[in-house]
């Protein structure tokens, strides 16, 4: 049975969340929602200490994180389009990643990219690259992606045409 790991990057309550919380609804299997905006996660302070222990040395929930990460079978990444990229709470964790960066944890594990913004969906296409960037370096495979258009907090929970695009990215989950 696949184990799968959601994570939000959005600092409120809203389309992300709402969008990773319909997914995780329809995945069949181990599953686990993690809202970063509830996480106590610095930012990295490019010490360059984990270059050779591997390991991070600020004390925070950044552990808890990485174990859950390591733990799933698949990773659902979204983050709202802050300026073209992913935001900033979802920064830090890809930026904190470094420590890990040539342990090859994460190696093969599959991811799923949502990318939800507030202008034009092309316009989201900056998250799905920064998300594809930090696959690329930890040997994560894309499985695939999808970009959202919501601009008010609780534009998809109002939008009946949503549901389709959810039954559809749950479905490839549960095809794995």
């Amino acid at each position: 049975m696949q184990t799968s790991l959601l994570i939000s990057g959005s600092p409120r309550k809203g389309n992300t969340e709402f969008i990773l919380r319909s997914i995780s609804e329809q995945f069949i299997g181990n599953k686990e929602l993690l809202l970063l905006r509830e996480k106590n996660i610095k930012r990295c302070c490019g010490c360059l200490s984990c270059e050779k222990s591997k390991k991070c040395v600020q004390q925070d929930d950044i552990q808890q994180v990485f174990e859950k990460m390591k733990q799933a079978d698949v990773l659902v990444l979204g983050s709202p389009n802050y300026f073209y990229n992913v935001s900033g709470l979802m920064k830090d964790l890809i930026d904190r990643t470094n420590s890990l960066y040539k342990t090859n944890v994460f190696k093969g594990k599959k991811v799923f990219l949502v990318a939800v913004s507030g202008g034009q969906v092309k316009n989201s296409q900056g998250v799905i690259e920064a998300f594809s960037s930090f696959a690329k370096i930890h040997g994560l495979k894309i499985i695939g992606s999808h970009c959202f258009q919501f601009f008010y907090a609780n534009d998809a929970e109002k939008n009946l045409r949503i549901a389709k695009s959810i039954k559809e990215i749950a479905g490839k989950l549960n095809s794995l």
